[in-house]
């Protein structure tokens, strides 16, 4: 096991070394042969020369290019993703609670979703062709046929916004001014945790309606490839009972695959680094979208490396090709 976690975490060093090169090389080094510096770009095209001369300062560029690097590096590691001229403000203090937000939003949906297709999709692999099991079947094409870019204002129209016009489902039930959810605005969790899930409730259900349909099928099909395994039907010959077959023994050989689905699923559903970044591509902030690409492909990357490690715990097999004869 220690090999296996060793040679996951050098993968993942190796992996953030690549990006933080492309990045730098990106914007330090190919774009002296576009016209403008990396000072001058970082800094602004209405900064002044000895603004200009700072920045160049405070990054070495006139050192050479693998000192140039390492300082950036050294900046990384300490937090320093460097100051937007167009915010006035370090790019650090404009990433974390982007970060923070997103996090919030996928990782909440994500339970939301496990919660919604585990039970559908377990039931529909112990009793298939049951009513149960069409209607689960029913309902999860439903949901993959329904768009996001669709559903999201379908769902804030009528959950949010109508009950404030003393609507429910069309008809006059509430006295107008009703809030049941709030259509925008978001809280932090440090802030208050019951304000952070209230304002979160309908984003999370949005994405998870989607992503609760493609799981129920998933799951569906996998329980029911564990049930019909050698191993569950001796089980269920000993007597085992359907609850303990299905937890200790079909759950253990569905889970690593779930996680890795899951940790997939969830590294390509961030998109709140994306708000940030767009904004800062319209005003050529050259600091900001450095650091998001940096902060979305560690993101990545650690995502990628825990799951790894979880499947090799889940797993046996893995470990055991990990290990030497």
């Amino acid at each position: 096991m220690r090999k296996v976690v060793a040679q996951r975490l050098a993968g993942a060093v190796v992996q953030v070394l690549m990006v933080t090169l492309l990045a730098w090389l990106l914007f330090y080094v190919i774009a002296r042969f576009t016209g403008a510096s990396p000072a001058q770009r970082i800094a602004g095209k209405n900064a002044s020369a000895a603004q200009i001369a700072e920045v160049s300062k405070m990054l070495g560029l006139s050192k050479p290019y693998w000192q140039q690097y390492l300082i950036f590096l050294n900046h990384l590691i300490h937090g320093n993703f460097g100051f937007s001229y167009v915010q006035q403000r370090p790019v650090s203090a404009i990433l974390v609670p982007a970060t923070r937000a997103t996090a919030s939003l996928v990782l909440g949906a994500a339970a939301l979703w496990l919660l919604i297709a585990a039970p559908v999709g377990a039931y529909g692999g112990l009793r298939p062709r049951s009513a149960g099991d069409i209607a689960g079947r029913a309902v999860a094409i439903l949901g993959m046929s329904i768009p996001v870019f669709w559903l999201a204002p379908m769902i804030s129209y009528f959950l949010g916004y109508q009950p404030t016009q003393g609507k429910l489902a069309g008809l006059h039930l509430l006295p107008v001014g009703t809030t049941i959810f709030p259509i925008g605005g978001y809280v932090d969790l440090g802030a208050n945790p019951v304000e952070w899930a209230y304002h979160l409730l309908l984003p999370w259900l949005t994405l998870a309606i989607g992503f609760a349909a493609i799981y129920i099928r998933f799951i569906r099909t996998l329980t029911a490839e564990q049930l019909s395994e050698d191993y569950a039907r001796t089980a269920k010959a000993k007597g085992a009972s359907t609850s303990r077959i299905l937890v200790r023994h079909v759950g253990r050989n569905v889970a690593p695959t779930i996680t890795v689905l899951l940790g997939a699923d969830i590294v390509f559903s961030i998109p709140g680094l994306g708000f940030t970044g767009l904004s800062a591509i319209e005003n050529l902030d050259y600091p900001v979208i450095t650091g998001v690409i940096i902060v979305g492909a560690l993101v990545a990357i650690a995502a990628n490396t825990i799951v790894d490690l979880l499947h090799a715990v889940l797993d046996p097999r893995l470990r055991r090709v990990a290990e030497p004869a």
